[in-house]
């Protein structure tokens, strides 16, 4: 297929930019138009065209990409389903699982590709370590530690009305800026049989938390934990802790940064990469990188009728474990 896959880019948040961003490095796409309720302000495409409604835009396209907050997503896959469009989301896919089964269903009754934007599967070691785990080679895994230690200042949460809420955002760093880990922990691990948590909002004048850990337990007997937070100035690397029978490892901001198992070598010898975040407090991605392997494997979904890397289905999953940690406080 030599044509470009044309796409319409929904909402006009920082995160829209970066889509924009990416699709210009990528030969065989491109951007047709932006729907926002409001004028649009983004950067270096001030002259695409602009709708309030998928309904009324007069231009051929293939596909979305939605960008609005959280609990709004299922509103425009939905809408965007039932006019033979493809989907790509924003994470997380939603923050119900009504929301997502009706999201599901319409792209599937619609026959169109839905697939959600969890570009860490792509990052720097991180497939590298699911190939391993797939493989068996790291031992049984017994014990594993993420830690998604973010900081976010007053103005993050106040720089739209919906952040640090319920009915929109979903709730606080788990659903937010945890989702992509908790996601690669589902990728890696399966689904906890059982968990428990615990949780508080600390440092920020919002509804939602700001800071909470959970306790994971597998069927294969693995313990697990997750802590969550925009509290924890001045913000610190993404880091997971694996431990096997046969040693360990150490990921941090997806870069293997110790390890130890017996009879394997580090089979990475990777610099860091300058552009992952830190966990400070910007939202901002400069990096286009992954999202762009992003589009070109849904691209490649659409052209050859293949599965995407993370359909509805496999991103329904992160969706599930974080809500299981809102609902099992203790």
């Amino acid at each position: 297929m030599n044509n470009k896959i044309k796409f319409v880019i929904i909402g006009k948040g920082n995160i829209a930019n970066t889509y924009i961003s990416a699709i210009r490095n990528i030969e065989n796409a491109d951007v047709v138009a932006v729907l926002s309720r409001t004028k649009n302000t983004l950067k270096d495409y001030l002259e695409l065209p602009s709708f309030q409604s998928l309904a009324e835009i007069d231009i051929d396209f293939d596909a979305v990409i939605i960008c609005t907050p959280n609990g709004l997503h299922h509103v425009s896959a939905i809408e965007a389903a039932a006019l033979g469009k493809h989907v790509l989301c924003e994470k997380p896919i939603d923050i119900t699982l009504e929301a997502i089964d009706k999201m599901i269903a319409s792209c599937n009754a619609n026959k169109v590709k839905l697939a959600v934007v969890y570009q860490r599967r792509y990052s720097s070691d991180n497939p590298i370590v699911k190939k391993l785990i797939d493989e068996n080679k790291l031992g049984k895994i017994f014990s594993v530690a993420l830690s998604v230690k973010n900081y976010r200042d007053d103005g993050y949460y106040n720089s739209s009305p919906y952040r640090g809420t319920y009915k929109i955002d979903g709730g606080g760093p788990f659903i937010q800026q945890a989702s992509h880990y908790i996601d690669l922990y589902y990728w890696y691990f399966g689904k906890p049989s059982k968990l428990i948590s615990q949780m508080g909002t600390f440092v920020h004048d919002i509804e939602v938390e700001d800071h909470g850990a959970a306790i994971c337990l597998h069927p294969s007997g693995m313990i697990g934990t997750i802590t969550a937070s925009t509290a924890t100035k001045p913000g610190f690397p993404a880091k997971m802790e694996i431990y096997t029978d046969k040693g360990y490892l150490i990921l941090e901001n997806d870069i293997i940064t110790q390890w130890d198992i017996d009879g394997l070598e580090n089979p990475t010898a990777q610099e860091s990469n300058k552009n992952t975040h830190t966990g400070a407090a910007t939202a901002a991605v400069d990096d286009t990188t992954n999202h762009e392997l992003v589009i070109q494997d849904f691209i490649e979904a659409i052209e050859t009728g293949r599965d995407a890397l993370v359909t509805g289905e496999s991103a329904r999953n992160a969706t599930e474990i974080i809500l299981d940690i809102y609902n099992n406080q203790f």
